[in-house]
Order: structure tokens, then sequence, then C-alpha cells
């Protein structure tokens, strides 16, 4: 049980990791240069589902490590499954956004807001393990 528990620990941390790092790409991606709207929509319709696999890997190693646990419950989980809960609220805000700006060919809007969504998603990621660190 232990060796089960290390391996899901590194591959719930790792896919923080690799949800920070998406966080920023697609930062890029929205903030980069917009010089074809078609280029520009294929390569963020290219990207969602990689961002949201992630998540959803997320949300599943942390699910099993809280099981090993035995589903013990404290403040620290509580505020890793809000910060999820948050940034996954975020990210369907965000595609909603995209959506209209597709629909209306209005981008300025959607890349503005993006910047703001994407900058208080990566700073969500951190919230967890600053809570642990400073006050748990």
């Amino acid at each position: 049980m232990d060796q089960s528990y290390e391996f899901f620990l590194a591959l719930h941390v790792y896919s923080l990791y690799a949800n920070g790092f998406l966080m920023l790409f697609y930062l890029y991606l929205t903030q980069s240069s917009f010089s074809q709207e078609f280029i520009f929509i294929k390569r963020i319709r290219l990207f969602l589902p990689i961002y949201y696999l992630f998540l959803a890997i997320t949300l599943f190693t942390g699910s099993l490590l809280w099981a090993l646990k035995h589903f013990e419950f404290n403040l620290y989980m509580l505020s890793m499954w809000i910060c999820w809960i948050f940034i996954f609220a975020l990210a369907i805000y965000q595609f909603i956004l995209f959506k209209k700006a597709r629909l209306f060919k209005r981008y300025a809007r959607f890349r503005f807001l993006s910047f703001f969504i994407l900058c208080l998603g990566i700073s969500l990621l951190f919230v967890p393990y600053l809570l642990q660190r400073f006050y748990f």
C-alpha cells in the first residue's frame, strides 16, 4: 500500500506541474499575436482537450490518494478540493467565453479575460501548498 501511495502521490504532483505548465502555455496561446482567426481558433481547440485531461488526472489521482488515506478529512484536503473546483469552474467559464468570442468574432474581450482567469488559476495551484506550509 505504501508503494501505491508513493506512486499516486508522484503522479499527482507531476500532474500539478503539468497543469501549471499547460496554464502558462494556454496563457501564451491566448495572448500571442493574433494574425489569423482560423489559426488562433485551431491552436486553442487542439490544446483544450490536453488541458482538460490533466485537470481530470489531477482530480483522479487526488481522489485515489484521499481513498488511500481512508477518506481522512482535514482543512488541507478541503483547501485542495476548493481550489480544484475553482480552477475547474474558471476553465468552464473560459470555454464559454471562447465559444461566445468565436460566435460573435470578438476576441479582444476573450483575450483580456483569459489573462486574468489563467493568472488566477495559476495562483490557485499554489494556495494549498502555501496553506499547508504556513498554517497547517
